[in-house]
């Protein structure tokens, strides 16, 4: 007779764990919690093609574009690259980013991995840009097409139907109606917000004008909002911006005259400097700039950079002013360090010189005394018994002294060098030490 078929995920009785003899109840309330689930194959796809060996080779991303890096939000050719793997395989009737599928995302973002290469410390924040990237050019192309009356090439015609008549049903018009108004909206005595910055991001202009300008460090928030929201003249095109520059920067001017900015220690010690200017600058943005949707006004997309998926954009923000205000002052301290090692140095070299030159002056002091102590030395120790020169001898000219003795001929005891020698090097060194002061 065959055996009974079992269902999925059923095991047989026999194999099933029997509980000890006097156990009442469910034996697992003890045991130990159950092992996680093993990872599916997309994110084993993903975590392999993140280790490929060949990625490194790869166009590098960094938020801080060093050794030539890109970064999304400031270079086209990333943007371009993510538009084109969507629009390459989309074929399908998606008109927003919630109703495309999971498997159709992926496989868009894992072409992503495999273009680029990145550190792990990026991963998830690229990975929240990559798809705010992609959700905003989904929406946006698809809607400029409708606004068009024009089937996109990338979108089959019964597809593109399916999509016209989503957008056609009360719900989505209404969802039409209510997002218009958001974008319209303006608060209460002001105008609609508006920038003349056209099709380029804010990020981008900002990197723009560190290149240009040739500055050290990025731009001020208020510089970008000036770059962004006016007239070729200076004039501003957006009056919440205008009001919110002006404010801004009359408090920071104000906080600087005072010489106390925001009573912090660490910004008082390199307040003088346009690093801590900057800072304040920003600082004092974010404070004034907060909107009810939790975003920074006037910023752009360069309120995101940097952000972590979990965090707001101001916490992100005065994350990175804190970071760099703390960079700043070891900075400074450290320009401090080496000002004091250089110091120490130059007064060495400096008090080696005047070592030196004490030591050569005494040697001059001292060497005219010491000829004469040792010509009369040698006369006074000239023998005796040596015979005078005969009346026919001629004696050599210049040789009318005894022959100096030797340097280590020793001294015959009782000899000693003449009193008025030892007191004219003494009044010597006395008067050259109250020349200098010693």
């Amino acid at each position: 007779m065959r055996a009974a078929s079992m269902p999925p995920g059923r095991t047989p009785a026999s194999s099933q764990p029997t509980r000890p003899p006097g156990v009442v109840g469910s034996s697992t309330s003890s045991a130990a919690p159950p092992p996680p689930p093993p990872p599916t194959y997309a994110t084993r796809t993903e975590e392999a093609l993140l280790r490929a060996p060949t990625r490194i080779n790869q166009p590098h991303l960094h938020p801080d574009k060093i050794n030539g890096a890109l970064w999304i939000g400031v270079d086209p050719e990333v943007h371009e690259f993510i538009r084109a793997t969507w629009q390459g395989n989309f074929w399908g009737p998606w008109q927003s980013w919630l109703k495309v599928p999971v498997e159709k995302r992926t496989s868009w973002w894992h072409s992503f991995i495999q273009q680029y290469y990145w550190e792990d410390q990026f991963h998830d924040e690229i990975y929240y840009k990559w798809k705010l990237q992609t959700q905003v050019t989904i929406c946006g192309r698809i809607s400029q097409k409708r606004q068009k009356n024009k089937q996109p090439s990338y979108i089959s015609a019964t597809d593109w139907e399916t999509i016209l008549a989503n957008w056609s049903t009360a719900e989505a018009k209404a969802k039409s109606q209510s997002a218009a108004e958001s974008r319209c909206a303006a608060p209460p005595g002001l105008k609609m917000h508006v920038h003349g910055a056209g099709p380029r991001t804010f990020a981008n202009i900002a990197y723009n004008m560190v290149v240009e300008e040739g500055l050290e460090g990025p731009v001020s928030y208020p510089d970008l909002v000036r770059k962004t929201h006016c007239r070729k003249d200076g004039t501003f095109l957006d009056e919440r911006a205008e009001a919110l520059v002006l404010e801004v920067e009359q408090a920071v001017e104000e906080m600087l005259q005072d010489g106390s900015p925001l009573g912090d220690s660490q910004t008082d010690s390199t307040a003088a400097t346009s690093t801590s200017k900057r800072l304040l600058l920003n600082e004092e943005y974010i404070k004034r700039g907060q909107t009810r949707r939790g975003t920074i006004y006037g910023l752009g997309n360069l309120q995101y950079k940097n952000k972590c998926p979990s965090e707001s954009v101001p916490a992100s923000l005065k994350r990175g002013i804190n970071m760099e205000m703390r960079v700043s002052g070891l900075e400074t301290l450290t320009q401090e360090i080496k000002s004091d090692v250089n110091a120490l140095k130059t007064d060495f070299n400096e008090g080696t010189a005047q070592t030196q030159s004490t030591l050569n002056m005494i040697l001059q002091l001292l060497q005219p005394q010491a000829s004469a102590a040792q010509a009369n030395q040698s006369q006074h120790h000239s023998p005796s018994h040596s015979a005078a020169p005969t009346h026919g001898q001629a004696q050599p000219e210049g040789h009318g002294q005894a022959p100096t003795p030797p340097h280590d001929q020793p001294q015959a005891p009782g000899d000693a060098q003449p009193q008025h020698l030892i007191t004219t090097t003494n009044l010597a060194l006395d008067r050259w030490c109250n020349e200098l002061g010693l």
